[in-house]
């Protein structure tokens, strides 16, 4: 295991190198020798060595001095003291610079070789880790959405390409809270939850929707896909979290519950006048039914025909007629309740229910308000138009039980009031 490592010996003493080299010279692949400190730093940065031994008391620099120096820039580099100072204040400097191990001269070669094979051991076992992690990095790389992997204290451990592209001055945010630009965990925040509080609490996984902005500042909905990595004995050592932006699919969502609205609408809807058609109207008075056997009430409908339409029509034109259609519904609008149902049931036929009544003299009522809505003239495209209508009026429960018959009989009413001389309104009343 030795065999494929280098080492970096620091020792001023000849004698003492030469011994080391004779005891330990084949069990490495080379060996750099500096009989300084200098001369270590300058080796420690051309070489890269896996292992340094060195002694704390060297010329120009000491050992102490020379391993602060190379902690910065490696902090993991195992290190080994040999030295002939057991002084505890030297022996406390080295343990706050991290040194892996501290062998006291004269040298027992057998615990320095046992020392070595250790240090060799824990360089294999980091090579693995860094081969599995740069394996794993090629994975999560491949994948579209960010993805992060979260320690339990909330530290970004890995992180793949595209969370770094999304993430400005990634290579500086070491806790995934701050990926939000926020001073403090977001668990502790009420506005946004935190998913990681979940799966600790449930040990299982989870997704939650949040809003967060991109480099741009633009607002981004994101579907958070939090799940616990669990260690050997069942507890969670860590959490992936992939982050799936759903903006586009909701605008989509959006669009798509719009145009189904919209043909809802434009199936149930008169295209002309957007008053409810016969389809629509058919469900109202069905409805009405039902409502109306539950509590023993009446309602109307009315037919109303507007009076020599087709002369109109023919002499004005059909964009004049549906003009006057037009304008027509939006006269009767005004006298219709909330609960009622003006309907555009054909050609120039209207049909009106009337579910806040109780009397037929009320229906009688808003029969009449609705003829004297025609007299004042209608101005279509400069031209003045004077029109009246005719309207038919059948009650529920008397005239009928369901809505075919309750229409047929409002038609028949209306077609009485045509043939007694239009511009009035009628009850239906049964053929002897």
């Amino acid at each position: 295991m030795l065999k494929s490592l280098t080492l970096l010996y620091v020792e001023d003493d000849e004698s003492t190198i030469r011994s080391f080299i004779n005891a330990f010279g084949d069990y490495f692949k080379e060996v750099f020798v500096a009989q300084n400190a200098e001369d270590g730093i300058e080796l420690f940065e051309k070489k890269a060595p896996n292992i340094i031994i060195t002694d704390l008391q060297l010329p120009k620099m000491s050992g102490l001095e020379m391993i602060a120096q190379m902690r910065q820039t490696h902090p993991a580099l195992p290190i080994i003291v040999n030295s002939a100072f057991s002084d505890t204040h030297l022996l406390l400097r080295s343990i706050a610079l991290h040194v892996d191990s501290y062998i006291l001269k004269p040298t027992d070669p057998y615990q320095m070789l046992n020392v070595l094979e250790k240090a060799a051991k824990i360089i294999s076992l980091e090579k693995q880790l860094n081969t599995t992690r740069e394996m794993m990095q090629t994975m999560i790389d491949g994948i579209p959405d960010p993805v992060i992997y979260i320690e339990p204290d909330y530290t970004i451990a890995m992180m793949n390409k595209v969370a770094k592209e999304q993430t400005e001055n990634s290579a500086f945010v070491k806790k995934c809270f701050n990926l939000a630009q926020k001073t403090t965990p977001a668990c502790s925040e009420d506005e946004s939850l935190c998913p990681m509080l979940s799966v600790k609490e449930t040990k299982q996984p989870t997704i939650v929707r949040h809003i967060r902005k991109d480099k741009e500042g633009n607002k981004r909905h994101v579907e958070v896909h939090m799940r616990p990595i669990f260690d050997p004995k069942g507890e969670i050592s860590a959490f992936l979290e992939i982050t799936h932006d759903i903006t586009e699919y909701l605008s989509i969502q959006d669009q798509l519950t719009a145009e189904t609205q919209k043909l809802s609408y434009i199936s149930l809807h008169d295209p002309l006048t957007h008053l409810p058609n016969r389809r629509l109207l058919m469900d109202r008075i069905e409805h009405a039914i039902e409502r109306k056997k539950r509590t023993d009430e009446m309602f109307a409908v009315l037919f109303i025909d507007l009076d020599h339409f087709k002369e109109i029509n023919d002499s004005l034109g059909h964009v004049n007629g549906d003009r006057l259609l037009i304008e027509a519904a939006k006269r009767m609008k005004k006298v219709i309740r909330k609960g009622d149902t003006l309907s555009r049931f054909g050609g120039d036929e209207f049909v009106l229910v009337i579910e806040n009544g109780t009397q037929e003299d009320y229906f009688g009522k808003i029969a009449n308000k609705i003829q004297h809505l025609f007299d004042d003239s209608f101005l279509i495209n400069g031209h003045e138009i004077k029109n009246t209508c005719s309207i038919g009026v059948s009650i529920f429960p008397q005239d009928g039980e369901n809505a075919e018959m309750l229409l047929n009989h409002a038609d028949a009413a209306m077609y009485a009031s045509k043939n007694n001389g239009r511009h009035q309104f009628q009850f239906f009343t049964q053929q002897p």
